[in-house]
Order: C-alpha cells, then structure tokens, then sequence
C-alpha cells in the first residue's frame, strides 16, 4: 500500500519507541523488578499497537497487542521477566521493526508472528483472563486511545444569515465523547437591544474523545475560515469527569483575549493531575511514550535531505559574502565596508546555527551497540559487560550514520579476538565477565571515540607471522609495535584459523580504516599483552565545513585541515624540488614532502619555502610550500566523479575571489608521496 503523510510520521515516531523500547528491555537486565521501567515499555507497545491500528498496519497491531498482554502481566507481578523473557521481548521487538517496514501483509510475516504469539502465551502460562482475551483475536482497527481536547468556539455576528447552527456545531462535538460546554454571555444585550438574528454568544468545550485533531477540526471544515476556532489537546491522556469539572471551572469568568492565560492555568491542571496518577494508571491510557502530557511541542521532524539542501545554500552564502567582503575591502566606501561586516557576521551565525541543527548526540546509537554486546557475547559463550560515557557528545547527523557500520566490526573484535572465555579468565586472575567501555568527547575541536576491552590483549607474534606469510613484512624487516598493528588494517588480514559467523575472513578492520578516513578522521591502535587493547578514532564534528590553513603552490591555492597543524617555519631554497626529503625538527631529521614537486606545480621555486608540520599517524611530516595564506572556514564542496582516483583530495572550496582551493587529505597525501619516493629508483 501507499504510506500517506500520516502512517509516514506514525513510522518515524515508531522507529523511536521501538529504539527506547530496546534501551529498556536492555536496561530491565539489570534492574528487572523496576516498574518505572516496565510502565515506560508498555506504554511504548501501546502507542505502537494503537496507532498501528489506526493507520493501517493490521498485523503489527495484532502482534503488538500480545506483547502488550505480557507486559500487562509483567507490571502485575503475574510474570517475572527473567532473562529468557527478555530475550523473547527483543526478539518481538525486533519483529514489530519488521512489521513496521511492510507495506502490505505477508503470509510469512503472520506465520513468524504466530510463531512468537505462541511463546508469549506460553510464558504468560494461558492461565490468566487477559491472556484467553487476547488469544481470541486481534484488536479492532478502531482501537484508538482517548485523549483529552479543549475547542474555544466564537462565531460570526451574522452566523444565522448563512445557514449555520452553532448549537447543532456543539451537538456534533458533544457525540464524540464526555464533554462539558461553557457558555460565555458577557456581552450578550439587554432585551431591548437583542437581536435574535445575531450570535452574541460564544462557547468553550472541554471533551474527552478517542478521536484526533483532524476529526475535530472537521467539525466546524465549512466555519473555520470564518469563525474562530481553536483546537487544543490538554493531555494525550484521557482525564476524568472530576477534571473537565475543574476545566469549566477555570473557562467560565474568562475572556476571549485570556487564552493564553486560561491555556497556562490548564496545562497546569494537567501535570498537577497526571503528577498524582500512578505508573500503572498512566501506563495504561498514554498515547505517547514518555510525553503523557503537553499542550505542545518544543521540537519538529525535518527531512535530513531538507536539512542537506539548507547547508547547502547556507554555503553559497558563505562563498558569496566572503567575495563580496573581499571587494568592499578595496574599496574606500566606509558603508561598504561596514555593510560586508555586517554580513559576515550574520552569515558566521546563520552558518554555525545551520551547523548546529545537524548535529546530534553519539548516544542515540548506544542502544544498537549495547544489543549487539548482549547478543553476540550470548552467542560466542562469553561474558560481557558493555560501559559507555560521553553519550551527549554531538556530531554531524551525517558522520553518525556512517560511523555506527565501524563500531560494530570494532566490538565484533573486542568481543571475537579481545574478551577471553570466562574460565580463561578466572584463571588469569580476571572477572569472568569482561569489560568493553567506549567513550566519547569533544577534545581540541574534533570528537575522539576510545573503545577499550580487558581481554588478553595482540598476540604480536601472531600478528607478526601471519604478515610475514601474506607479504605485508619484509623478512628482515625491524618492524616496531606501531607497524605490526597497522597490518591488522589491511584487507583480508586476518590471526583467526577458522572461519566462523564473527570473525575469519579478513572483512571488517580494513573497513573501519577506510570508513574513517572517509569521514576524514583518523584511527589508532593500542594494545599490552594480557591486558587488553585500545581503539582510538579522531573524527571531525561536520563534513560540511573545514577548519583550514590556505597556502599556495605557484598559482594554486591548497587547503590544509587545521587540526593536523602542528607548527609552521621556513627553509631557505636550494637547487630542485624534490617530491620527498628531510628536514631538522625538534633535534631530529624529519621526512618533508614538496607540493610543488609532487603534485608538478609550474613555475620557480621560491628563494624561501614555509614548511607546514603536521602529524600524521602518530608522526611529524613536513610539507612544503610558497605561500601561507591564513586560516579560514571553508564551505567543503564534492569533488566529480572522475577525481575518485585522487583520494588524497577530500574536497574543494571557493575562495573569495572565486577561484577554487583544493583540500588535502595529510594522511592520504603523505602516504601517496612515501610511496611514489620508494618506487623511484
């Protein structure tokens, strides 16, 4: 079937309960008599199952409504949720995310969901009235939740005059549901003065209704543009009649032009309410997850591609105010001048909070990783306790979705080839559980990621061996620590000598590389034998802007990432340029790469070069170069497809004149240089 705009936005919200509802199902390991937990949960599957109903995802809600029956029990203390139980709710959990990506209903999707039906019944011991209940069908589709509504209802003077009945308005409202109606009369004229074919009334109408906005507003479709009409929902919850009592209440001595005052006193009302409302009340008539009250809301869903094609003019905008500025600075009109500051830092604001809208914490993928620990350390025999820290570091939205692929083959490893078997490890002295902790923080304008695991630590003679047979070492070869753990990098390494459904086939370090310095990031290793190994990853907070420091080559201008600047000083000049050759730094001779000779740069070499020192893995680099231009914020824009075989040029920026300033990948471009000296005679 199609997805209209309504089942879309029930998808994305249940995307979001089913992530928290793995978080809690994960948390309930630890603490599984917590009921705040529990209630959170089910009102999770109840959101799911009611509004899947109500959008057309019959055989989710049939499903979900079991689940529910369970969890019902669970809060009950009928049923204990043990660790297999849990186990069984993840597996649900992850049916219900199937089932929310069909678009129709499949005779194998019923049939696996009977399959879990039959387990939860199971479980739930087929003992309990709920259970039988349940087992009798599905939910209606109608099974909506109720919620609780205020309408503020003022018609035109001369209502009468087209044919409309406010009070036949008011009766259609009445029949959806437990209302109580306000009549406000104040400025209704004396007898003399009445006129009976004018309104000088108007009504407020508090109601509780399983309906939604969409069917209220219906109510007054051939009005609203006429009348005033304001609909709003008090609570996603369905209050009592006591409360609509106090609603009236509060509506009947107040005035049109008090409605933000009277909105503040009863979504006062409404916390108060619900502040006193068990968990166990609340969890079975929220409509919202963790929200059950809320007269609105403090944020919006957006499109990331809207979201994309935002950065993007806010890029134009930066390259065009960045030209113009650099015109109004020859020129000697003052107002120019102060016209292009006053830009600049609209457009520095307007950037940074564009910027800003994209990012979001590293946290939100927590919960995946945590369920890949539970599961594979489960498969594998092991124990292991997963501990993270720095969940509110943000990134770019865009570094998140390429990053979570990397951090799975990361702990795949830690958990493969890093944590010993429990007995291994009671027998070193060790917990039988071991510990993977990752952490994440902002330091020195990038966001560093450190993932560590206590296990037995690179066996480096295993790892020297193995490079030794596949070619990646020379025989005689003093290779140190550093370049015996960059072989684990390389595609198809591989220490393990069987294949299994985790590990063995070489796949998944060489990926986690290649994924970082995509993202223009850095990735290091650590390790000591018998205690475990660290994994280190440096990664910018945006792709869409770069922190730089412009120089130039003859006539070209280049970009260098300023968070690989290590220090700058000058050479003086003599003979040739080669592509690589050495320069004294910090009492030692340093590897220096000439720009000029290695990417062919015409023209004279200058009398004096700036050498730029950055670190790369670990390691200062000189590179060579004419001019340093400054630093700048530079707008990264794609390279085309036919430069893919440049790698070591991650992008290109527009200047201020607009020309254009290549960015260079330093890692990319020192390894490209070593290589292209070592195979020259």
């Amino acid at each position: 079937m199609q997805l209209d705009q309504g089942a879309k936005a029930f998808q994305e919200e249940a995307l979001e309960l089913l992530a928290d509802a793995e978080n809690v199902l994960l948390a309930l390991e630890n603490c599984p008599q917590d009921s705040g937990l529990i209630d959170r949960l089910f009102r999770a599957m109840h959101t799911v199952k009611g509004s899947g109903a109500m959008f057309g995802f019959d055989e989710l809600a049939r499903f979900t409504h079991e689940v529910e029956t369970l969890l019902d029990l669970a809060r009950s203390g009928v049923v204990a949720l043990s660790s297999d139980v849990l186990t069984l709710l993840l597996a649900c959990r992850d049916h219900i995310l199937k089932l929310l990506a069909c678009t129709g209903t499949d005779a194998a999707d019923c049939s696996a969901s009977d399959v879990l039906m039959n387990r939860l019944r199971a479980v739930a011991g087929g003992n309990d009235t709920r259970v039988a209940a349940a087992a009798c069908g599905p939910p209606a589709a109608a099974d909506k939740v109720a919620a609780t509504w205020w309408v503020r209802y003022r018609p035109l003077p001369g209502t009468y005059l087209t044919g409309t009945d406010p009070l036949g308005l008011l009766d259609e409202l009445a029949g959806m549901g437990l209302t109580r109606v306000v009549l406000h009369a104040d400025h209704l004229p004396g007898v003399a003065g009445l006129d009976p074919e004018r309104v000088a009334v108007w009504w407020d109408v508090a109601l509780i209704a399983d309906v939604g906005e969409a069917a209220l507003r219906d109510v007054f479709m051939f009005v609203e543009d006429d009348h005033d009409v304001l609909v709003t929902r008090l609570s996603e919850v369905a209050l009592r009649a006591a409360d609509l009592d106090e609603f009236a209440a509060i509506l009947g001595p107040t005035g049109w032009d008090e409605t933000p005052v009277v909105l503040a006193a009863m979504s006062g009302h409404v916390h108060a309410v619900l502040a006193r409302r068990s968990p166990v009340e609340d969890a079975g008539t929220a409509a919202a997850g963790e929200h059950p009250a809320g007269v609105s809301s403090s944020s919006i869903r957006v499109e990331s591609g809207r979201l994309d094609k935002l950065v993007d003019l806010v890029g134009e905008l930066v390259i065009i105010q960045s030209r113009l500025q650099q015109r109004a600075a020859a020129s000697d009109d003052i107002q120019d001048r102060t016209l292009a500051e006053e830009l600049a830092r609209v457009a520095a604001r307007l950037r940074d909070e564009t910027l800003q809208i994209r990012m979001v914490p590293i946290g939100s993928i927590f919960g995946t990783l945590r369920r890949l620990v539970r599961d594979l350390s489960g498969e594998l025999g092991k124990q292991a306790v997963f501990e993270t820290e720095g969940g509110d570091t943000e990134l770019d939205k865009s570094v998140i979705d390429r990053l979570k692929d990397p951090l799975v083959h990361i702990l795949r490893n830690c958990l493969d080839h890093g944590l010993e078997d429990p007995e291994t490890r009671l027998a070193a002295g060790k917990p039988a559980a071991g510990a993977v902790r990752l952490r994440a923080s902002h330091e020195s304008g990038e966001v560093h990621i450190g993932i560590t695991d206590d296990g037995g630590g690179v066996d480096m003679a295993r790892v020297r061996q193995r490079a030794l047979v596949r070619g990646l070492l020379a025989p005689d070869e003093e290779a140190d620590e550093k370049r015996v753990l960059e072989c684990l990098f390389e595609p198809g390494f591989s220490t393990a000598s069987a294949v299994s459904n985790v590990s063995g086939r070489g796949v998944g370090m060489d990926v986690v590389k290649q994924v970082i310095e995509g993202l223009r990031g850095q990735v290091s290793l650590e390790t000591t034998f018998g205690q475990g190994t660290r994994l280190t990853i440096r990664l910018p907070l945006t792709l869409a802007i770069i922190d730089g420091m412009q120089v130039r080559v003859g006539r070209e201008f280049y970009i260098l990432p300023l968070s690989s600047v290590v220090a700058c000083q000058e050479r003086t000049c003599q003979g040739p340029a080669v592509p690589v050759d050495s320069i004294p730094w910090r009492d030692r001779l340093t590897p220096c790469v000439s720009l000029r000779a290695l990417l062919g740069v015409a023209g004279e070499r200058p009398r004096y070069e700036r050498i730029i020192l950055a670190r790369v893995d670990g390691e200062d680099v000189g590179l060579a170069v004419d001019v340093v231009v400054g630093q700048l914020q530079a707008v990264i824009k794609p390279l085309s497809d036919i430069y893919k075989g440049l790698d070591f040029i991650s992008g290109t920026a527009v200047n201020g004149d607009g020309g254009i300033s290549l960015i260079l990948d330093v890692s990319r471009l020192v390894r490209f240089a070593m290589g292209t000296a070592a195979a020259q005679p």
